[in-house]
Parts: C-alpha cells; sequence; structure tokens
C-alpha cells in the first residue's frame, strides 16, 4: 500500500488539458471540503484576480516525500 502525504486540489478550465494546483492539504477530506466549497463560491485565479469559471476540480493525491517537499517550500506559516 502506497502511503498518500497529502492532496493537491486543481482545477482544469473547460477545454484545455493542463491542470493546475490551487491548494495543498493534509487530508481526503479537508480536500474534498474544497471541492465542494469552490463549485458552489467561484474563487479567484491567484494571478490575475478573476474567478475561476468553467473549470473542473480534481483530488490529486501527493505520493512521494520529494513533491510533498517542494510543495510545501513556500509554505507562508
Amino acid at each position: 500500500m502506497m502511503k498518500n502525504y497529502g492532496y493537491k486540489v486543481c482545477y482544469q478550465k473547460q477545454g484545455k488539458r493542463k491542470i493546475k494546483c490551487y491548494l495543498i492539504t493534509n487530508t481526503y477530506s479537508s480536500a474534498e471540503w474544497c471541492v465542494r466549497w469552490y463549485n458552489s463560491h467561484t474563487p479567484p485565479d491567484r494571478r490575475t484576480n478573476r474567478p475561476l469559471e468553467r473549470v473542473t476540480w480534481l483530488i490529486v493525491p501527493i505520493k512521494t516525500f520529494i513533491e510533498y517537499k517542494r510543495l510545501w517550500r513556500g509554505c507562508p506559516f
């Protein structure tokens, strides 16, 4: 059994192939809660501050410790 080090909440714009990471969480339940919240309350894009419309939200597990360390490197707290 593989260990998951956390989960990435990602989005994919309609008609695009690229998946972008929006949020990192430690538990699957908090990732699910975020996806439900983002479906009902459209969050802004982090770069342009425009609402993210026509996107599909995905939960992607973090499978390696190296990826986990890289993702949390810029965390402000």
